[in-house]
């Protein structure tokens, strides 16, 4: 492709961005996903606000315009969706994986991290309101770290000497865990693997130590570790409950069989599991992207 007819998807996002605020100008589109009352919760993180899609996917201004027109225009699922491509927004495109939905880029070809890349990680210490939920979430993330990578040819890293950090940046590991008072708005939250470097942080709130709470902790952190492997929620597919299917976030129609027990499945419409474990066709679904657990090799120099 020539170099004066190709453009960046950068570029492509900013048309696409300004074409959509004009759109949504004339609307109460934006203002429905905006009022709090009525639509998507905020919260503010670093100084950025963000609205609350789906439990815990945090949308940014721009990801928002993006969302809303997706929601407005469902009677035009392809248009939206070449235009979700073309702006490189692949988070918002879903490819079914048996079990599991697959972020893609805007080429549609299946979002993951490098191969033999160890995600590294820590839990910055400061954030915790005491040392009893730093150790909870510390213990509870080598769990979680644990099932996926028996799971699945992927490799997490706990860079422990890095947890008493200064500041709220990555600390150098790939992704930072820490507290933060989200109030509520969600119980945990993480990132997609082609989300900024800003934006890799696994983000807890107080509301996982609730004594109330009738998620498996471990588990919410499972779930949490499927997004940052590049999985999306099951519980979006056609094939779910219209009670679970209140955050559509695309048209496309659903390639293999529906898994209600997924650990990327909420806990709606009478399906789902509070332990959110890692099911048969997780398993499955995940090898498709990342290969088998590299436990069942062994390997020689």
């Amino acid at each position: 492709m020539s170099e004066n007819i190709k453009k960046s998807a950068s570029t492509i996002f900013l048309e696409s961005r300004t074409q959509l605020r004009s759109e949504l100008s004339h609307s109460d589109v934006f203002q429905r996903f905006t009022d709090e009352e009525n639509g998507l919760k905020r919260v503010t993180i670093d100084g950025t606000t963000y609205l609350i899609a789906e439990g815990d996917l945090l949308l940014d201004e721009d990801e928002l315009l993006l969302y809303a027109n997706q929601r407005a225009t469902q009677n035009r699922e392809r248009e939206s969706q070449n235009l979700l491509a073309s702006a490189g927004m692949g988070f918002l495109g879903i490819t079914d994986l048996r079990g599991l939905i697959g972020v893609t880029d805007g080429s549609g070809k299946i979002v993951r991290w490098a191969e033999g890349l160890k995600l590294t990680y820590c839990v910055l210490k400061q954030t915790f309101t005491s040392d009893q939920r730093y150790n909870t979430v510390k213990e509870n993330m080598k769990l979680a770290t644990q099932d996926w990578s028996v799971t699945c040819g992927v490799q997490f890293e706990y860079l422990e000497a890095l947890d008493d950090s200064p500041g709220l940046n990555r600390a150098g590991v790939i992704f930072t865990v820490r507290e933060i008072d989200a109030r509520g708005a969600f119980i945990a939250s993480a990132f997609f693997p082609n989300d900024p470097p800003s934006r890799r942080r696994v983000l807890v709130d107080g509301s996982y130590f609730d004594p109330s709470l009738r998620f498996n902790r471990v588990g919410v952190l499972r779930h949490e570790l499927g997004h940052v492997l590049g999985f999306r929620h099951e519980h979006i597919r056609s094939g779910a409950p219209p009670a679970c299917q209140g955050e559509p976030l695309g048209g496309d129609t659903p390639l293999t069989e529906y898994d209600p027990q997924s650990v990327m499945h909420y806990f709606c419409g009478g399906r789902g599991s509070a332990e959110l474990a890692i099911t048969e066709l997780d398993r499955i679904g995940s090898q498709q992207v990342y290969g088998p657990s590299f436990g069942r090799f062994t390997f020689v120099q």
